[in-house]
């Protein structure tokens, strides 16, 4: 049996429907139920923060999936951020070795324990120093802080999977929404910058396949580094990005370029007057040049991409549409 913590939001969702065509054992334990997965599927409504109820969720589990996170569009109180980003990752570690669980896999975000790099480190690998410009990529390299010192103290294995963008369906990233909106209705389209910095992505499909590796890798190939990029082989400018997604979506929006520095007072206000739900530090990350290594994930987990970014902004359009978005 395995347990999806987080399981009813966009990863969670689509790896559940992906182990329900693999024929696998699991349960959800999550805030809510997902209405985009069948009836039948077992979830335990609660929280990371309550480790009784998350232990009791763990009895006869042999991997979790540790998927829930607090992102800073969710406007909570900081303190509340902390808690379910920190403390319930510690929670769901000491549960899981109260309940013997072999193996924890947490899910990270590459480009936030990254944070700020020089574009001469790219494709940024595993081993680079972490450079969090904000509270959600602070508390992203506190729990996988957290993650390594149990592997280090305890009998419990754990893995961190450092995830770039992820696309795909069931995806109602605020970022995504508010740059997806403006194409999709024909509408001006507003970039930091000159556009040519350089990112990656990634289908959610992609992430299913790494969370399966991860989950299956035998013990004796686990490396004492466990640490590992994940994200699709493509490189593209914004530029690229927004063109490709223009493409799919048959939209003559045009673009509107903006210094970084306006732009990020822009995004300031716009952020204290409730008028936006991205976050004014994603201006920072989005205007560099930020990709990643995998080969690391390719070697050990003997994973591989095999979805394009064409194939990931399809899916994510066409979801958009059929939700009437």
């Amino acid at each position: 049996m395995w347990l999806l913590i987080g399981g009813s939001g966009f990863i969670g969702v689509n790896f559940a429907r992906f182990l329900i065509e693999k024929d696998y054992n699991f349960r959800i334990y999550d805030k809510r139920r997902s209405k985009y997965l069948p009836k039948d599927v077992k979830t335990i409504v609660g929280d990371v923060r309550d480790l009784n109820k998350l232990s009791r969720a763990m009895e006869g589990c042999e991997v979790v999936f540790h998927l829930a996170t607090a992102p800073p569009s969710l406007r909570i109180p900081k303190r509340e951020v902390y808690d379910i980003d920190v403390n319930g990752t510690q929670n769901v570690l000491m549960a899981a070795e109260e309940n013997n669980v072999r193996r924890v896999v947490f899910t990270s975000s590459a480009s936030h324990v990254y944070g700020l790099v020089d574009k001469g480190l790219c494709p940024i690998r595993e081993d680079c120093n972490l450079n969090p410009i904000n509270e959600y990529g602070e508390n992203k390299v506190l729990a996988e802080e957290l993650c390594e010192k149990a592997a280090e103290t305890t009998t419990l294995q754990t893995i961190i999977l450092r995830l770039s963008m992820v696309l795909g369906p069931y995806d109602f990233d605020p970022i995504l929404i508010e740059n997806m909106l403006p194409l999709l209705r024909n509408k001006r389209v507003v970039i930091a910058g000159d556009g040519e910095s350089k990112n990656q992505s990634i289908h959610v499909n992609d992430v299913n396949t790494a969370l399966l590796a991860s989950a299956e890798l035998p013990e004796k190939k686990l490396p004492e580094d466990i640490v590992f990029n994940i994200s699709g082989d493509e490189v593209l400018t914004l530029n690229e990005f927004m063109s490709l997604s223009k493409n799919i979506c048959g939209s003559t929006s045009r673009a509107t370029y903006l210094p970084l520095s306006l732009a990020g007072v822009m995004a300031r206000i716009a952020w204290k007057l409730g008028k936006t739900m991205v976050h004014p530090s994603y201006l920072r990350l989005m205007a560099q040049d930020q990709y990643f290594d995998i080969s690391k994930a390719k070697r050990i987990l003997k994973w591989e991409p095999d979805y394009t970014v064409e194939d990931a902004l399809t899916d994510t359009i066409e979801f958009f549409r059929e939700k009437r978005l």
